[in-house]
């Protein structure tokens, strides 16, 4: 029987695919020191570099040599 509370149930489970993601920038948060809001650019780009196979560390790299250059 399909009701509300299984719509909103369906809707509130998180699949493996984005436990895999929270995993993966949690160890980027780790590695670069601080919390990365959900939906800010920040966690736009590291998502971009999560869906391109970086791995964190990779990722964190990248992430800073593109700072540097538009510091630079």
């Amino acid at each position: 029987m399909f009701n509300m509370a299984t719509m909103a149930a369906e809707e509130c489970r998180e699949d493996k695919a984005d436990r895999a993601y929270y995993s993966w920038l949690s160890k980027v948060e780790k590695l670069i020191g601080h919390f990365i809001e959900l939906g800010s650019q920040e966690e736009s780009d590291f998502g971009d570099f999560h869906r391109e196979g970086l791995t964190p560390a990779e990722a964190v790299t990248e992430m800073k040599a593109q700072l540097a250059q538009i510091t630079a």
